[in-house]
């Protein structure tokens, strides 16, 4: 699947969220009203208005994803490009397995967060084991995962409690259910976390002048479940 380029087009109003969807179950005659999610745990949105789109790489690429998604039908997975929520204080610098480096003396760059279940999780739990190697700040709560299920894909998830954490372990209450059943030792991406996506409406990009464009979007998760 195409990966949606977030952080090239550094789109600055964003709102990426959890939508869900309910009905009334009546109104009691003391005045409560009893409210029913109709929804499973509710889908994953994300919504980009106004992107400037500033330079002619930027219009090309927005364009080429446009079309190389079928005008945006095809299903494509969003990075939410978020760092400075996450619990991560940046990049780090690795040699190769042999400890060495590149030929120029460069180091591959990580993120500084690595996460594993420890703990195997049925499909539609909200409650998960995490075993932790680093984490560059402790969880707080509102911070969001994604894991890539073998069937669903990139899935995200969102943080609600901290029901226990030391330095090596975590067990957490989250949200929207699991789309999948996990099994210990499946990795964990809090680094840059994501979820498979399609466009909702259309994919505009209207030229506010000559050399400038205006970029506006809304997606979607995607819940047809056939990803190549």
């Amino acid at each position: 699947m195409l990966v949606f380029p977030s952080c090239f087009f550094s789109i600055v109003a964003k709102d990426v969220d959890i939508e869900t969807a309910r009905i009334s179950g009546g109104v009691s005659l003391s005045g409560i009203e009893d409210s029913i999610a109709t929804d499973g745990g509710g889908r994953w949105y994300a919504t980009a208005d106004n992107a400037a789109l500033h330079t002619r790489e930027k219009i090309m690429a927005w364009r080429a994803f446009k079309s190389g998604t079928g005008g945006g039908i095809d299903p494509f997975v969003f990075p939410i490009c978020d760092a400075r929520h996450q619990p991560t204080r940046g990049k780090t610098k690795v040699p190769h397995s042999d400890g060495t480096s590149f030929s120029d003396d460069t180091l591959y760059s990580q993120g500084d967060c690595e996460v594993y279940v420890s703990a195997d999780a049925p499909l539609r739990a909200t409650q998960i084991q995490f075993s932790i190697a680093s984490l560059g700040r402790p969880l707080i709560g509102g911070e969001r995962f994604s894991i890539d299920h073998p069937t669903w894909r990139h899935r995200c998830y969102q943080i609600g409690r901290i029901i226990a954490q030391d330095a090596t372990s975590a067990t957490v209450q989250f949200h929207p259910p699991l789309r999948e059943a996990v099994a210990t030792g499946n990795a964990v991406d809090f680094n840059n976390p994501r979820f498979v996506a399609r466009v909702d409406g259309q994919m505009s990009a209207p030229m506010t002048n000559p050399k400038f464009a205006s970029g506006s979007v809304r997606f979607v998760e995607d819940m047809t479940g056939s990803y190549a």
